[in-house]
C-alpha cells in the first residue's frame, strides 16, 4: 500500500520545526519506523559506496533462509578458501573451520568480518554471485531504487552503491520482518578465539536507548552507520553515509535520533483489519463491505499535537460487487488545526461475491430509482 504524503510535506515545510542542525555527513535521512515516513533528510538518494552496511541485506537475505529451514542457527558450516582468503575485516578463519552459523552471523553484524560472510553465503548458495543476485531482488522487491550490490561483504567494487534512504528502508524492513534477530543488532563485542571484537556502532555504549544496527567503513565510502532507538515504545532510524571520522557519524546518528523523538510522535491511528467504515455495497451478495487497512496505520505528527487530527471518510458511491479483499474502496482525508495532512487508501476488509439475478435485478432498481 503506498500512503500520500503531500499533505505531511506541505505541513512540515510550513513547520516552526527548524532542521537537524550539526549533521554533518555527506547524506543521511532519519525516519520512524511504524509509519515508514521520512522525518528529515539530505542527500537520501545520492548513490554512494554503502561499505559493510551491505551485510544488512546480507543478513535479510539469510534471515529468510533461517524462516524457511534452508539453515538453522546451531547448524555448523565448513569455511571455503575464498572465505579464508577474503579481505577486509575478518575474525581469522582459516580454511576447513567448522563455525556454527549463530556465531557466523555475530562475527558480520558486530564485527562486519568478510571471512564469516562468505562462509555463511557459501552455505545457501554455491556462488557468491548467485547470493548477490538474490540480494538484487529483495532490494528491488523493497523498493531500493537507488542500490546495486555486486558482492555481499561490502568490499569496494565499481557500481557497489545504495543510498540513504534506500538503506532506511532496508532496516526498518529487518525489524519489522524478523523481529525475534533484533538481539544481533545490539550485541556489542564478540570473544572468538583469542581476540574480542567490539561493535562499530558506539551509540550502544553512549546511549540505553540504542538497539542497533550497524557500523561501516571503506576508504570510498568514509564511516556510515545506520542507528535504530527506541524511546517511549516509539522507533527511530537514522542512516548516516560519508562521515569523516568515526565520532562524526556517532554524532551525527545521535543528533537525528534525538530530532526525531523530541520534535515528533508516532500515532497507531487504527489497527490492521479494523472497520474504519462499513458501506452499502450494490449487486453483492452482502448488502454492505467493510473498509480499512490491511497493516496498523500510524501517522507521524509534530510532537503534542495528535489530538489535534481530524479525520474525514470518502467513498466510492454506487459501490458495486463484486469487491475483491485489498481494493481501494475509499479515502481517509485527514486534517491538522484545519490544513491537510494527508490522504490515504481505504481497502476492503473482505471480499463480497455479486449477488444471484433476484438480487441483482433488486439492486438495478434501487440504483435506478435513487433507493
Amino acid at each position: 500500500m503506498k500512503f500520500l504524503w503531500l499533505g505531511l510535506a506541505l505541513l512540515f515545510s510550513a513547520s516552526l520545526w527548524a532542521a537537524p542542525v550539526g549533521v554533518s555527513g555527506r547524506a543521511w535521512v532519519v525516519i520512524d519506523q511504524a509509519s515508514g515516513h521520512e522525518i528529515a533528510s539530505h542527500q537520501a538518494d545520492l548513490p554512494m559506496a554503502p561499505a559493510s552496511l551491505t551485510q544488512l541485506m546480507t543478513a535479510y537475505v539469510l534471515f529468510g533462509d533461517i524462516q524457511r529451514k534452508k539453515l538453522s542457527l546451531s547448524q555448523t558450516l565448513t569455511v571455503p578458501e575464498a572465505a579464508a582468503r577474503v579481505d577486509g575485516a575478518r575474525i581469522f578463519l582459516k580454511e576447513g573451520d567448522q563455525v556454527s552459523v549463530d556465531v557466523l552471523l555475530q562475527a558480520m553484524l558486530v564485527h562486519s568480518a568478510g571471512d564469516a560472510t562468505l562462509t555463511l553465503v557459501s552455505a545457501v548458495d554455491s556462488r557468491e554471485e548467485a547470493f548477490v543476485e538474490r540480494m538484487n531482488r529483495e532490494a528491488k522487491r523493497l523498493g531500493m531504487n537507488k542500490t546495486r550490490f555486486r558482492n555481499a561483504t561490502g568490499l569496494t567494487e565499481s557500481g557497489h552503491e545504495s543510498s540513504a534512504r534506500d538503506l532506511a528502508l532496508l532496516s526498518r524492513a529487518l525489524v519489522r520482518d524478523f523481529p525475534a534477530r533484533q538481539a544481533l543488532f545490539m550485541q556489542k563485542q564478540l570473544d572468538f578465539g583469542e581476540l574480542t571484537h567490539y561493535n562499530g556502532n558506539r551509540l550502544l555504549w553512549r546511549d540505553a536507548t540504542v538497539n542497533g544496527m550497524k557500523a561501516g567503513r571503506t576508504a570510498e565510502a568514509g564511516f556510515c552507520m545506520v542507528a535504530s532507538a527506541v524511546r517511549a515504545d516509539q522507533r527511530r532510524i537514522a542512516v548516516v553515509l560519508g562521515a569523516r571520522t568515526d565520532a562524526q557519524r556517532t554524532q551525527d546518528a545521535l543528533r537525528l535520533l534525538n530530532y526525531g523523538f523530541e520534535n515528533f510522535d508516532s500515532v497507531l491511528l487504527f489497527r490492521a483489519q479494523q472497520p474504519v467504515k462499513v458501506v452499502p455495497l450494490y449487486r453483492g451478495a452482502r448488502a454492505t463491505v467493510s473498509m480499512g487497512f490491511q497493516q496498523d496505520f500510524h501517522v507521524l505528527v509534530p510532537r503534542g499535537a495528535a489530538a489535534r487530527v481530524k479525520a474525514e471518510i470518502v467513498t466510492q458511491q454506487p459501490l458495486l460487487a463484486p469487491v475483491r479483499k485489498g481494493q481501494a474502496i475509499g479515502t481517509l482525508r485527514l486534517t491538522l488545526d484545519g490544513k491537510p495532512f494527508g490522504n490515504y487508501p481505504l481497502v476492503a476488509l473482505h471480499d463480497v461475491a455479486v449477488a444471484g439475478i433476484l438480487g441483482r435485478g433488486w439492486d438495478s432498481l434501487r440504483l435506478f430509482f435513487g433507493l
